[in-house]
């Protein structure tokens, strides 16, 4: 059941009176979120409830062995990354082996990859490495069921945490504290998670499907039918497209979330805006960024090693992301771009100092934010295509290689424009929402329905038909 359609609508008006009627019971209202997650996991494929419901036995028993055992829990917490690890590498790159497994058993095989397997995989070696430092932080069986289970953030995220993690934007709560106490109706803020909520539908049911079904979708399938231009603002397009998907998602779950008493991490902060690709990494999927950084940068020595050692470690990190949104060399090359962009940065700033582009003046920080996009954009052509093949295409009409050899229209130059513009008042327009919401938060409740019609009515104006599945439930 998509988030963004009338049955989950339908549901949820159900659902959260029947949950807050439960307020002074915060463990009974977990057990309906739990019940809730499981039957619509469950009406997706039955195979994925069962599945997720063996792993969180499986880490759950481990997680008593690194308890138990002080003597050895180091070898149980290095056999549950192992198995955890190995348990993800089987679902995710199957298909990458399907044909010699197949030859070798002479039928065919088929494998469904588990929904958000890649997310609760993360949360549970973050788990286990949490209470091998500190046993206290064990939660119940009920509990850990929920915190992998959890139907808001299975499906893409964010990455929650046991505890408290650090981001650009200091301390975020982890979930430990938030399971068992009593949740309060009157610590929401209605205001900012309808606010967010309906961020989310604009971004994803009307700015993302303009965006894919006018300008990336026809260009990327078929390139060499377009002009320089229209390929570069094709591609530019498609990152504010990816970002404005993926940010929607977050919106939406983070304004539901609130609805339910919960505060979840955020996962992006101004990464369009990002003066070179440490903050850009800083600012997107920031809580995957910081599972990267704790849990394998940190752990193979980080910049304590030596600066060789130190961009070797970079790489490797890089290349774990790549090949983590999955199989094939397109992830694989993403993952070593982005690294070698960290090492040249690394170079420039042993070299020149720390960020002497953007440090020099105003206009050279505009120039490193250009690039900064530009290279993102660039590397995310690799990202978004099906094969390298496909990808040298996109690269082929963008040197003017293609066979569109007319000029760029008018409409094409204005989107590149306004692409652009919108990323210099990128600012502004998180400070005009961040005062919409304190408007809302000064009006009575009941008076919010027109404000909401008139948006949701100017939605089904503008927005195409249809509502596009999110990109990043396919990672």
């Amino acid at each position: 059941m998509p988030f963004l359609s009338i049955e989950f609508v339908i549901f949820w008006l159900f659902f959260l009176p029947i949950y807050w009627s439960f307020g002074n019971f915060p463990r009974f209202q977990n057990f309906l979120l739990l019940v809730v997650s499981w039957i619509l996991l469950g009406n997706i494929n039955l195979s994925f409830l069962y599945e997720i419901i063996g792993f969180s036995f499986f880490i759950y028993w481990v997680s008593n062995r690194i308890i138990q055992n002080k003597s050895r829990k180091k070898h149980w917490l290095i056999f549950g990354i192992v198995i955890s690890m190995f348990h993800l590498g089987f679902f995710k790159y199957f298909d990458f082996f399907r044909a010699d497994v197949q030859r070798f058993w002479q039928h065919d095989i088929d494998v469904l990859m588990p929904l958000g397997i890649s997310y609760y995989t993360f949360q549970a070696i973050a788990y286990l490495i949490s209470i091998y430092h500190h046993k206290n932080l064990k939660l119940s069986l009920f509990n850990l069921l929920l915190y992998f289970g959890f139907f808001l953030t299975i499906t893409a995220g964010p990455i929650i945490r046991l505890e408290e993690q650090k981001s650009i934007l200091g301390r975020q709560t982890g979930i430990i504290s938030q399971l068992n106490i009593k949740k309060s109706r009157f610590m929401i803020r209605p205001a900012l998670a309808t606010s967010l909520i309906l961020l989310a539908i604009i971004k994803k049911w009307w700015l993302v499907g303009w965006l894919a079904d006018n300008l990336v979708n026809p260009i990327f399938e078929n390139p060499q039918q377009y002009d320089v231009v229209t390929v570069l603002t094709a591609i530019y397009g498609y990152t504010v497209q990816l970002f404005l998907d993926f940010s929607g998602y977050t919106d939406l779950v983070m304004g539901l979330a609130m609805f339910l008493g919960f505060q979840l991490p955020q996962n992006f902060h101004f990464p369009l805006i990002s003066h070179n690709i440490r903050t850009f990494w800083e600012r997107w999927h920031m809580t995957l960024s910081a599972w990267i950084r704790d849990y394998i940068y940190i752990p193979l020595g980080g910049n304590r090693v030596g600066f060789v050692r130190t961009q070797i470690n970079v790489m490797l990190a890089m290349i774990l992301s790549g090949v983590w949104h999955g199989y094939g060399w397109n992830f694989l090359i993403w993952g070593f771009l982005h690294g070698l962009a960290f090492i040249l940065l690394n170079i420039s700033d042993k070299k020149f100092g720390h960020d002497a582009l953007s440090q020099y003046s105003k206009y050279t920080k505009v120039l490193s934010i250009f690039l900064t996009f530009t290279f993102v954009s660039m590397s995310f052509v690799v990202f978004r295509t099906d094969s390298l093949n496909d990808a040298r295409l996109i690269f082929q009409s963008l040197l003017g290689g293609g066979y569109g050899l007319v000029m760029p229209n008018l409409k094409i130059i204005s989107l590149l424009i306004l692409l652009f513009l919108t990323l210099l008042l990128y600012k502004k327009t998180v400070a005009i929402f961040n005062q919409s919401v304190q408007v809302l938060e000064c009006l009575p409740v009941w008076s919010w329905s027109v404000p909401i019609a008139l948006i949701l009515l100017f939605l089904l104006i503008v927005a195409p038909s249809g509502i596009p599945r999110f990109i990043y439930a396919n990672f």
